[in-house]
C-alpha cells in the first residue's frame, strides 16, 4: 500500500535513501537544516555519516563520513543512537558506556561516563534525546534505568530499576521528548511504552506483548510530530505503528519500497551478475516491506516520516499529508 489514511491525515510513500553506503544502518537523527546523521555498525566497524536528504526524488547525497575526518574515531567503539542538540552531536556508545560528542564536522570533542552502576555510570547506554533547556535524557540499558544529565555530563536525576511493573523498566531503548514536554520510553523487553514526566514521575503507559494493532514486540524507538502522532519502532513485528497523543492506535505501516534507491540502481546496473541474480529471483515483493525497521524520525520542516529499515539497508520515507479525504467514484 502506497497511501495509508486514517482520520483526516495519511502515509503517503514518497522514495527510499540507501544501499549498500547504509551497510549496518541503525539509528538516524536529524540535525540543522537538511542534515541527517546515520549510525553504521557491521563488520567493516562503526561509522556515522552526514547526509542530506532533499524533498524530490534522488536528491541524496553523502556529505561527510566520520570516519575519514579521524579513522581513530570508532575504534573499539559501538554507537548505538544520537541526538544533536547545542549545535552538537551526542551518541551513545555501548561498548564504552560513555556518550561521545562530536561537532557538525565530525570531531570528537568530549566524551563522559563510563561503565558501572552509579550516578553518571551506564551499562549499555542505547537512547538518547534532549528537551528544549538542552539536558539529556539516556536509556541506561542493562541498568534499567533512565538517566538525566546536563550537556556536560554532569548528573541531574535518575528513575527506574529492573522489573515488569509500572515504573521500572526491561532494558529501555530509543525514547523522545513529548510536545508538553514529557518522555516517552520505549520498554524494549516489557514491549510497551511508558511515559514520565522529566523528573521521572510516571505519568501512564500503553502497549502488550503480541502482533495485534496496540500490541508490540520489542520495540526500539519512537518519535512524535507537532500533532502529537506518535511513531513506534515496531522492531520484531516488521512495522511501524502510529498512535495518537493519548496512545489510541490509528494504524501501521508495514514498508512500501516498490522501486529501488538511487544508491541501489547504480550498484546493480554496476555489478551484472546481481542484476541477472535478482531477476532470477521468484518475487520481488518481500523487498518492498521492512525488515526490523529499528529506528524512526519525524521531519517536521518536511512533514515526513524517516524509518531506518535496518536488514535492507535503507531508509524508508513516508510523507504526512493533513485534512486527507479519500477520493469518492461513482461508477
Amino acid at each position: 500500500m502506497l497511501t495509508t489514511s486514517i482520520k483526516g491525515r495519511a502515509f503517503d510513500f514518497s522514495r527510499i535513501v540507501g544501499g549498500r553506503q547504509f551497510r549496518g544502518i541503525i539509528y538516524i537523527t536529524l540535525g540543522s537544516e537538511d542534515d541527517i546523521f546515520v549510525i553504521l555498525r557491521d563488520s567493516n566497524g562503526p561509522e556515522i555519516l552526514k547526509i542530506s536528504v532533499g524533498n524530490e526524488p534522488e536528491d541524496e547525497e553523502v556529505i561527510l563520513s566520520f570516519k575519514d575526518v579521524e579513522k581513530n574515531n570508532f575504534v573499539n567503539a559501538w554507537p548505538s543512537c544520537a541526538t544533536f542538540t547545542n549545535n552538537q552531536l551526542y551518541v551513545t556508545d555501548e561498548l564504552n558506556n560513555v556518550v561521545s560528542v562530536f561537532d557538525t564536522n565530525g570531531n570528537l570533542i568530549d566524551s563522559f561516563g563510563k561503565e558501572g552502576t552509579e550516578f553518571n555510570e551506564f551499562s549499555r547506554p542505547s537512547g538518547i534525546t534532549s528537551d528544549s533547556k538542552g539536558n539529556l535524557y539516556i536509556s541506561d540499558t542493562l541498568n534499567h534505568r533512565i538517566q538525566k544529565l546536563t550537556t556536560n555530563g554532569e548528573f541531574i536525576n535518575s528513575w527506574g530499576e529492573y522489573g515488569n511493573d509500572l515504573g521500572q523498566f526491561n532494558s529501555p531503548w530509543g525514547i523522545c521528548i513529548t510536545n508538553s514536554e514529557t518522555l516517552l520510553v520505549c520498554d524494549h523487553k516489557n514491549h510497551r511504552i511508558q511515559e514520565f514526566d522529566l523528573d521521572g514521575g510516571f505519568i501512564s503507559s500503553f502497549g502488550d506483548f503480541g502482533t495485534s494493532h496496540k500490541q508490540l514486540n520489542h520495540p526500539s524507538d519512537i518519535s512524535i510530530d507537532s500533532d502529537g502522532d506518535i511513531y513506534i519502532a515496531d522492531w520484531a513485528n516488521n512495522r511501524v505503528q502510529i498512535f495518537d497523543q493519548t496512545g489510541n492506535h490509528l494504524t501501521e505501516l508495514k514498508g512500501s519500497a516498490v522501486e529501488l534507491s538511487k544508491w541501489q540502481r547504480q550498484y546493480i546496473n554496476a555489478s551484472p551478475d546481481v542484476y541477472k541474480a535478482r531477476r532470477r529471483v521468484a518475487s520481488l515483493d518481500p523487498e518492498t516491506y521492512f525488515a526490523l525497521p529499528i529506528s524512526v524520525t519525524f521531519d517536521q520542516s518536511k512533514s515526513r516520516l524517516l524509518a531506518v529499515d535496518s536488514q535492507r539497508w535503507r531508509i524508508q520515507i513516508f510523507n504526512k499529508i493533513s485534512n486527507y479525504t479519500d477520493p469518492q467514484f461513482n461508477i
